[in-house]
């Protein structure tokens, strides 16, 4: 059916109505706002652009509802350019697909959302949860903006209120000591890195040769590497500059050899492949092969940042450069995360200390 996509504008009692076309029909919708030479140039320049392209689209068609995957196409396209898309995707593909995929959007009840995410709430937190169910609400969100849905049967799904805390559990500098002693090559380098920077894997893996300054003792930390693809690091704070402490320049140097042989601008990469790694889930398999190997008990990767920044703290590093090291907005963040796993630090204090009269500082706590 051929449609007409010229708006108008009209008057109707000092306020301002649109008309136009939907369907063949004639629609006329009030914007509720008063007629004056500023609020016509607001429509005509804002308001009527959007209007025409949502009827281009087919946005306020009357069309009789479409399958779920229909409307998860369309918030895919919405959501292409967003750094966390791969992950939006392979939560619509392997967790939502195989529950809602064929169904109409109109026969999917609020009865059955609410059974899915029981069933999902025995497997995952409740804030995965609710991640993955806003992801669904929004999909549903697109039925009632076409109006093929009345409601969203996804919203106000009520999750238990309790989220279960995730236990850092940073190595000791035994555990340490014995996890890079049973490991060479690549990934004994990789795993010196995570242990003597503190770095968020995707900054590492993400890491060229151009960031390592061996003459300076530094590296600049200024992308990550997520789903295979290079973005900017967690936050505006996480762009920085560390420093390479010296235990670490061995390992930097021996990668470079296997970089320069390999013929790799990344400082790790596949060693069967020579190509970057997609993310550090490749990783883990030789991870927890290595820790069944030394017998120690099974804990994410991500323990190797809690492990520096408790060593450092406790070998008398002022807090603030930790801090700045890790990324983190402020040194209070860096309290919040690590004072629980350090509950006796001030107990270290020197007691012949008047607090009156002499100096405090970071060396007084390596001195009792």
């Amino acid at each position: 059916m051929f449609e007409n996509y010229n708006v108008s504008i009209f008057n109707r009692k000092g306020i301002l109505y649109l008309q136009f076309y939907v369907d063949g029909k004639l629609k006329q919708k009030s914007t509720r706002i008063k007629d004056t030479k500023e609020n016509r140039k607001l429509l005509k320049k804002e308001v009527i652009p959007q209007l025409i392209l949502k009827l281009k689209n087919g946005e306020l068609s009357k069309t009789k509802p479409q399958k779920f995957e229909w409307y998860a196409e369309r918030y895919l396209r919405q959501k292409e350019n967003l750094k966390t898309y791969q992950e939006i995707y392979n939560i619509v593909i392997n967790q939502l697909y195989p529950i809602f995929k064929g169904y109409s959007i109109d026969k999917i009840s609020r009865g059955m959302i609410k059974k899915w995410v029981d069933d999902r709430l025995l497997e995952i937190t409740p804030k995965r949860m609710k991640w993955i169910l806003n992801i669904l609400g929004a999909i549903l969100d697109i039925g009632v903006d076409y109006e093929h849905i009345s409601t969203n049967p996804a919203r106000n799904i009520k999750l238990p209120k309790h989220q279960p805390v995730r236990i850092m559990q940073p190595f000791t500098k035994e555990e340490v000591n014995l996890l890079l002693s049973n490991t060479d090559g690549w990934f004994k380098n990789f795993l010196a890195v995570c242990f003597y920077t503190g770095m968020r894997h995707g900054e590492i893996l993400a890491l060229t040769w151009n960031d390592v300054d061996f003459e300076n003792m530094i590296i600049n930390i200024n992308k990550a590497k997520r789903h295979g693809k290079l973005t900017t690091p967690k936050t505006e704070n996480s762009i920085r500059i560390i420093p390479i402490f010296e235990p670490l320049i061995p390992c930097l140097r021996d990668q470079q050899r296997l970089a320069f042989k390999a013929k790799s601008l990344n400082v790790f990469f596949n060693p069967r492949t020579k190509k970057e790694f997609f993310g550090i889930k490749t990783i883990h398999p030789i991870w927890y092969r290595l820790l069944d190997k030394v017998e120690i008990e099974k804990r994410p990767i991500y323990n190797t940042r809690h492990t520096f920044a408790i060593n450092t703290i406790q070998a008398g590093v002022n807090i603030a450069y930790v801090s700045r090291i890790l990324g983190h907005k402020n040194i209070q963040e860096t309290l919040q995360t690590y004072a629980k796993l350090l509950p006796k630090e001030h107990l270290k204090l020197d007691r012949h200390i008047d607090p009156f009269t002499d100096n405090i500082t970071d060396t007084d706590i390596k001195k009792a």
